[in-house]
Parts: structure tokens; C-alpha cells; sequence
């Protein structure tokens, strides 16, 4: 591969004329006495027109051509910056490795500030119709919320916006700006943060509002860690007190310890025991489960009041079972959302809802167990040749019926990188990384009809520019 700078060639340059003359012909000492060059000097400029006369007869290298003109210099500062995480010293450095140029600080904030224009006329120009499943959330920068906006089947970001605050006015106002722009939302998937669900509300008042099972599970996840933590202390504790009595030299007081110890350990160890399988219990029926509305209502009240028994123990653990208990409608919304979609499937193919309703139902079961393969027979004898196309529309529904707003804590990892890099990220860039990330194809998915495709392309159905592209370059 080979660098070209751009308009400053060395043909054109005062050393390449000086190098010309000495090699025409022209005395070496006239030379020197008409430019006030040294004759030493003379004679190297002669040496290198020489060498690059002599390589303008070799054969061409295989490879490309890099030409380092404005257009490049201003690409590689967006690549620099959003590719690799840059910082505004780091860019600077690599141009001045990579390709012997030095640009100033100004003008690669220049180039990023058209950038970002140039980026929001074209997030301005993306209609958002066909979004109707929407995790919404706030990621911080230091103590500035930074709203945001996911669509929970494409992944593309349709809100970015750094806040003066999290109210519900905000919310109603950023949100009422995304409607402008074609989003309708039937299901806003969020965690409970009353600014954010009250100006949704206000914004869309149709908007269904599903508590995000994420961070409920996330939640009483920490508190169990707790439970876990005062088992593994409590064992520690006994082996400590055990140790010292078979050492030889304990008194009457440390037996008498650890005889204590050993019945706090032992009601410790049966209490994680018991608490662990709740939990795992509770955490399967915050997905999809198999059970219906119904019976995963009741059996999440018979879980929350097991553990409510724990009060005095692990109060933390109880308070967060509060918490899902009030939540607990709006945290289940998706199975009723489930539900009314196989419904609905179920009718278009002309099929028996029973059978969509089976194959839920199995996941209750390990897909070798008799129970299991019992429901498989009774689907089958029900659908017979529509059976295959049954289970891939199925497969669909599920798929697209959303209850988590996790893909806002993946972004928030993606995005801290450059928090971290800058310390605090201007607003300007925001709209850049936005563009950035949607444009951006899957290189890999466990979804493989995305690999190849970008959320942009996933949401609009068509090809689309790749991030250079939708700038202008």
C-alpha cells in the first residue's frame, strides 16, 4: 500500500527543482551560488531526484493508494473518534504516526461539530412508523441523565438526547419530538422511575407501560447475594472456632461458641438453600415460562410470601419483594401480550389456538421429558402439514413479544467507553454516536437474518448508507 500526500507532491517542491538542475547538467558550485544552498545540500537533492527517477521505472506495487487529502484527513478524524474511542490528543497522535500530518485541536473539533450537523439532518430524515416496542431508560453521565430510546426489535436508537433533568414534563417533551418524527408506541419496556412512565404516559397515553423484568430480577439478585455472603461467613466463622478447639488449647468459652456457630451456620446454609430455589423459581416466571397469566401470578404471590417470611433476617430481600408484588401487573403485561398475539397468529394461519397454546406450555418442560413429547403428539395430530409453518410463526411471536429494557444497559456500556475516554462527552457528539451505532451492520448475531445488516436497515426494511456514507463521504 502507498501514501500519497495530497497536494503537497514532491514534484513541485523547491528541493526536487534544485535536484533536477544538478542532475541536467548545471554545475554543482552555479547551483549553490544561486539558491545559497551548500553544496552538500546541492548534491543530496541531486542523490534523491536520482533514486526517484530510478523508481519511477520500477513496476507498480500491487495494493492501494492512499491519498491524504482533506476528505481523508477529515474521515480518519470520525473513524479515529467513533471506531476507535479516540480522544481529541489521541487523534492527533495517530494522524501525525500514521500519515505525517499535524492537526490542530480547532479543526478536529471543527470537523466533529459539521459531523454532528451533518448527522442530525440525516437522524432528522428516518421516519420511525414502524417502531411499536420501545425500552425506554436513562443512562448518567456524572449527574446528567442522558434519555433514552431503543427499539426493542431492531435495536435501533431512536432517542439520545442529553436533559436538564428526568422529570415527566421532560419525558413528554423529548418523547412528543420522537411522535413528530413517526413513533407510536403500543409498549414502553422501562424500569420504575415515575418521571420517565408519567411523561410517556402523558406523551402517548395508549402507550402500555411494561415494567422491565431485567431489572426486577437484577434487583433481588443483589439483595440474594446478601443471603449468600452472611452463609458463607457464618461457615467461615465455624471452621475458624473449629480449628482453634482442635488445636489443643481452646478454653470452655470457645466450645461454647462454637456450638453457637454451628447453629447459625446451619440456619444459614438451610436459609440460602431455600431462598436460592425461590429465586430461581421466581426468575423463570419473570420469562417465558409456559404457565399462563393466571397461574404465573399465583405462583409468584406463593413465592413472594415464602420469602416474606424472612423479614426480620434479610429485610432488603422482603423490601424488594414488595416492590415486584406492587409492580407484579404491570411486570407480567407480556404474557397477556403473548397471549393475545397467538390468538390472533392463530386465526390468520387457520389454525387451533390450543395448538399455539401447547407449545407454550412446553416450555414449562425439558424437551425430553414425557410431558414434553405427549404435547408434541397432541400439536402434531392437530396440525399435521401445517405444523412446520405453525412452529416457525410461533417462534416469532415469542421472539417479538419484548419485556426487558436490557438493550439500554448494553448501550450503556457501549457509550461508557467514550464517557471514560473524555471525561464528560459534548452534547453535539451525542447525535454522532447515535447515527454511529445505527448504521453500524452486525458483524455477528445469535439473530442470523441481522448478521450483514444494520438497525437502520432492519428497521426500514431497505439498504442504507454506512455511517461515512450518511455524512457526505
Amino acid at each position: 500500500m502507498k501514501i500519497k500526500k495530497g497536494k503537497k507532491t514532491y514534484e513541485k517542491s523547491e528541493k526536487f527543482i534544485i535536484g533536477c538542475k544538478a542532475v541536467s547538467g548545471v554545475p554543482v558550485s552555479d547551483i549553490s551560488k544561486s539558491s545559497g544552498m551548500s553544496r552538500v545540500y546541492v548534491y543530496e537533492q541531486k542523490d534523491a531526484v536520482e533514486k526517484y527517477s530510478k523508481s519511477l521505472d520500477e513496476p507498480a506495487i500491487d495494493g492501494k493508494t492512499i491519498v491524504v487529502d482533506k476528505k481523508f484527513i477529515n474521515m480518519a478524524i470520525l473513524v479515529l473518534a467513533l471506531e476507535n474511542s479516540s480522544s481529541i490528543e489521541g487523534i492527533q497522535r495517530n494522524l501525525e504516526s500514521l500519515y505525517d500530518e499535524h492537526v490542530s485541536i480547532g479543526y478536529i473539533s471543527g470537523v466533529l461539530n459539521e459531523a454532528a450537523v451533518k448527522a442530525q439532518v440525516f437522524d432528522d430524515s428516518i421516519s420511525l412508523e414502524g417502531i411499536r416496542q420501545g425500552a425506554n431508560d436513562e443512562i448518567f453521565q456524572g449527574n446528567t441523565p442522558i434519555l433514552t430510546g431503543i427499539d426493542a426489535e431492531t435495536s435501533y436508537i431512536y432517542l439520545l438526547e442529553e436533559a436538564a433533568d428526568r422529570k415527566a414534563e421532560t419525558w413528554e417533551v423529548y418523547m412528543a419530538d420522537r411522535q413528530d418524527h413517526g413513533l407510536q408506541l403500543d409498549v414502553s419496556l422501562n424500569d420504575g422511575a415515575a418521571g420517565l412512565i408519567s411523561g410517556i404516559k402523558k406523551a402517548r397515553p395508549e402507550t402500555e407501560i411494561q415494567r422491565d423484568t431485567f431489572h426486577a430480577s437484577y434487583e433481588i439478585g443483589k439483595e440474594f447475594s446478601k443471603v449468600e455472603r452472611k452463609a458463607y461467613s457464618a461457615i467461615k466463622e465455624e471452621n475458624d472456632l473449629k480449628n482453634r478447639v482442635q488445636s489443643g488449647r481452646s478454653q470452655q468459652k470457645t466450645i461454647e461458641k462454637l456450638e453457637d456457630a454451628k447453629q447459625k451456620a446451619e440456619v444459614a446454609i438451610n436459609n440460602f438453600d431455600t431462598i436460592a430455589i425461590l429465586i430461581t423459581w421466581l426468575k423463570e416466571l419473570l420469562g417465558f415460562s409456559g404457565y399462563g397469566l393466571h397461574d404465573t401470578t399465583v405462583l409468584i404471590e406463593f413465592i413472594l410470601q415464602e420469602l416474606g417470611k424472612y423479614r426480620e433476617t434479610y429485610p432488603g430481600l422482603v423490601k424488594e419483594c414488595e416492590a415486584i408484588r406492587k409492580a407484579m401487573p404491570s411486570l407480567l403485561s407480556f404474557i397477556g401480550r403473548l397471549e393475545s398475539k397467538m390468538e390472533l397468529c392463530a386465526i390468520e394461519l387457520g389454525i387451533p389456538p390450543d395448538a399455539f397454546r401447547l407449545m407454550y406450555q412446553q416450555l414449562a418442560f425439558g424437551i425430553a421429558s414425557t410431558r414434553y413429547n405427549d404435547m408434541e403428539y397432541e400439536i402434531v395430530i392437530m396440525l399435521m402439514e401445517k405444523y412446520d409453518e405453525a412452529r416457525r410463526e410461533f417462534q416469532k411471536v415469542l421472539d417479538g413479544t419484548k419485556k426487558a429494557s436490557s438493550l439500554v444497559e448494553n448501550l450503556n456500556g457501549r457509550i461508557r467507553v467514550y464517557i471514560d475516554m473524555k471525561r464528560v462527552v459534548p452534547t453535539r457528539f451525542f447525535v454522532l454516536l447515535k447515527v454511529y451505532f445505527n448504521t453500524r451492520r452486525y458483524k455477528r448475531s445469535r439473530i442470523k437474518e441481522r448478521v450483514g445488516k444494520s438497525p437502520l436497515e432492519l428497521l426500514t426494511g431497505k439498504p442504507q448508507p454506512s455511517f461515512l456514507e450518511a455524512l457526505g463521504y
